[in-house]
């Protein structure tokens, strides 16, 4: 070898550990980005599909029993289990029921999940992030 492949050499030693250390950084933020959409999409699914199953149950049972409509959000049964923890961090407070236009044709149940904030696992985007109102709107029928 020449003396000058040497000193070149020497003169890129600890380059592969720099490039290695931003290829990794940068793939550590992806992964935390990546798992901060997927629970916010996860959360976003559940809690929409909890206030779907509570305005149909509310439909075919009892449109103005809104305690019962707020348990199958809170634990996905009319009435609560004993122990039982309310799914997602949930409290009554955060459900609302309601049936507005009642003795018209346009009578229906809305079932709406506010308050509910999310957790972020990225230490970039660190807190909570409060969530927009989920809605759900069933009609009743025409009033007869």
């Amino acid at each position: 070898m020449t003396g000058q492949n040497i000193i070149g050499r020497r003169a890129e030693r600890g380059s592969t550990s720099v490039e290695l250390a931003l290829v990794a950084l940068l793939l550590f933020v992806v992964l935390i980005a990546i798992m901060d959409i997927g629970q916010f999409l996860f959360r976003e699914q559940a809690l929409v599909e909890r206030a779907r199953a509570a305005a149909r149950w509310g439909t075919v049972t009892d449109p103005s029993n809104t305690a019962a409509i707020k348990n199958v959000v809170l634990y996905y049964k009319s009435t609560p289990p004993v122990g039982a923890i309310p799914y997602l961090g949930l409290t009554a407070d955060m459900v609302t029921v309601s049936a507005p236009d009642a003795g018209t044709d346009h009578h229906r149940l809305v079932v709406t999940i506010s308050g509910h904030a999310l957790s972020l696992v990225s230490p970039f985007l660190s807190g909570r992030l409060v969530r927009a109102p989920i809605t759900v709107s069933v009609p009743l029928g025409p009033y007869s």
